[in-house]
């Protein structure tokens, strides 16, 4: 769902001139999940509940979103005038997957 959410996003915004697929739209979000997985091994080693789970799952978020949105703009033809709000898009996904390792 989130990858069809951000494909979404990313063709309207770019109107006609989107070249976004829907395949490449996952395997960018599945790719830049890699620091969300190293987030859950991370949080092992962390206290539950403490602040620094909290500090990691925001470092992690920040990693995962700006990546993505590096790789979306790098590939999308139209994606320099959105940067902002594709980097919001991503990290609302990530956010979201990052408070699924923490609770």
């Amino acid at each position: 769902m989130a990858a069809l959410f951000l494909y979404v996003v990313f063709n309207m915004l770019a109107g006609r001139n989107g070249n976004l697929d829907l395949y490449r739209c996952v395997s960018l979000i599945g790719y830049c999940m890699l620091p969300m997985v190293v987030l859950s091994a991370v949080a092992l080693f962390l206290p539950q509940g403490g602040v620094a789970i909290f500090v990691a799952a925001g470092v992690f978020m920040v990693w995962s979103a700006r990546v993505c949105t590096r790789l979306l703009v790098e590939l999308a033809s139209c994606g320099d005038e959105h940067r902002g709000l594709i980097a919001y898009a991503c990290f609302l996904i990530y956010t979201l997957f990052s408070l699924l390792v923490v609770f």
